[in-house]
């Protein structure tokens, strides 16, 4: 079902284990002009408060129990905020957990048979519900620069289906025996804890969003005597998962994504075309020792050449992953499948797509990582680009960050300066333009002048036009 959030309204989860026919009964019974709103305010809230983003180990967490003020309950319920969290208590779908001193709150959590549930999103009216959406940008510099992109957030303007993103999203955590979790000694097992965590997440950035809910950042330098922000433009529509993005309007019409296919190594294949290859004597001893190959400054000069215009064209092509997977798969073994459930907390199946999944994954981590880092990885990777892999590997001895961010900020430039502000100004906002690091979303009736423009800009800055894919 496809619900927009308007003004004076607010999205909520709600679990689908709890019985709402027999809330509102009871509720008319026994509370004086009962209103099912306040209800589902509670539960919302105490489903939005029981994940939460760990910043100091970038993981999310889980609490069992929400912290919530009372004077967020009286604010946006009113006085008798106490006969509503009251009322869940004795029908045993909730508890209170003793006052917390030092953060003024009690604790509030759902009873073991409505835990781990589940949720759909609804839309309801509250009180004061403008209090609860905020728009923030993480310095003035972009404020000021990424103003033409952070305009198109109105969030009256989107919307979204609500079951079947949940389904998609449930489905992408959840296969075959995950769900329902087990639970061992009255606590759920660690595997299924995180999984559903990682759902629950996700559907709270989707209601994040869709009540206005805001946050902008981007990486920024100083360039003479001003500032200038670099890199990757980090915005609300870019941190929800692909599986809730791809159920997105704006305008009543469908978002779609023109994504650059094989995007960070099709920067870097460009950037070591533009690079200044030192050819050593150290270089070429190097490269003799471990690949045994008998070559003079002059062939391995060429070698690097050749190297760079393969793996450019495979990245053009969007096929560069494909020619790692067998061998991948080779010298990973048994452990293969096991890595995939790791990184991916999904049961692995062999099929092309997870395959080609976890070849990029592994990739990408090694491009990014320091030399000591994803040994097999490396191995496959220099077997076919020798010269390409002793160049990075020595780059990366010179801090190896500054691959990862010389790549991200030609994308940024790219994606955001040269494309997305480009497109804003030439038909002067009539496109909508959400970035996602690595490609544009836009409306349905956008998507020929977006392509388009992805063509002319790419190949006037790199003289080749590559892949594109659209969702």
């Amino acid at each position: 079902m496809k619900q927009t959030v308007n003004k004076n309204e607010l999205m909520v989860l709600l679990p689908l284990s709890l019985d709402y026919s027999r809330i509102e009964r009871e509720g008319n019974d026994k509370i004086k002009d009962f209103d099912m709103n306040c209800i589902k305010f509670i539960i919302g809230r105490m489903i939005y408060s029981s994940v939460v983003f760990v910043k100091t180990t970038e993981t999310e967490r889980y609490n069992h129990h929400s912290v919530i003020s009372s004077k967020v309950w009286a604010k946006h319920i009113g006085k008798n905020y106490l006969e509503y969290v009251q009322l869940l208590i004795d029908l045993k779908y909730i508890n209170r957990k003793p006052y917390l001193i030092g953060k003024e709150s009690y604790g509030y959590g759902f009873l073991k048979p409505f835990r781990f549930s589940r949720v759909f999103a609804e839309v309801i009216q509250i009180k004061s519900v403008d209090d609860l959406k905020s728009t923030t940008t993480k310095t003035s510099y972009v404020k000021k620069y990424e103003k033409p992109l952070i305009d198109f957030f109105d969030y009256t303007k989107f919307s979204i289906d609500t079951e079947l993103a949940e389904n998609d999203v449930f489905e992408a955590y959840f296969i075959e025996d995950k769900y329902p979790i087990k639970i061992s000694h009255g606590e759920p097992e660690k595997e299924g804890l995180a999984t559903y965590t990682y759902y629950l997440m996700a559907m709270k950035n989707m209601v994040k969003f869709m009540n206005g809910i805001y946050s902008f950042s981007r990486d920024s330098g100083k360039v003479g005597k001003g500032y200038k922000t670099v890199g990757r433009f980090y915005n609300p529509f870019a941190r929800l998962n692909k599986e809730i993005r791809k159920h997105m309007f704006y305008d009543n019409k469908k978002i779609h994504e023109i994504d650059l296919k094989n995007s960070i190594p099709y920067f870097l294949s460009n950037y070591l075309s533009r690079v200044r290859y030192r050819v050593s004597k150290k270089r070429i001893d190097r490269i003799k020792d471990s690949f045994h190959i008998y070559m003079n400054s002059e062939s391995l000069k060429t070698l690097m050449d050749i190297e760079v215009e393969d793996f450019k064209n495979l990245c053009i092509s969007g096929g560069v992953y494909d020619v790692f997977i067998d061998r991948l798969m080779e010298i990973y073994g048994e452990e293969w499948g096991r890595t995939y459930k790791r990184l991916f907390l999904v049961n692995y199946t062999n099929c092309y797509e997870k395959n080609r999944e976890l070849t990029k994954k592994l990739l990408l981590a090694m491009f990014f990582a320091k030399n000591s880092q994803y040994e097999k990885v490396q191995q496959v990777f220099a077997e076919r680009y020798p010269v390409i892999y002793d160049f990075l590997k020595t780059k990366k001895k010179q801090g190896y960050k500054k691959i990862s961010k010389q790549l991200f900020e030609m994308e940024g430039f790219m994606i955001v300066d040269v494309l997305a502000k480009e497109l804003t100004r030439e038909y002067r906002r009539e496109i909508p333009v959400f970035t996602v690091h690595d490609s544009i979303a836009t409306t349905s009736d956008h998507i020929e002048a977006v392509k388009n423009r992805f063509n002319e800009a790419f190949y006037q800055n790199y003289g080749n036009v590559p892949t594109l894919s659209i969702s």
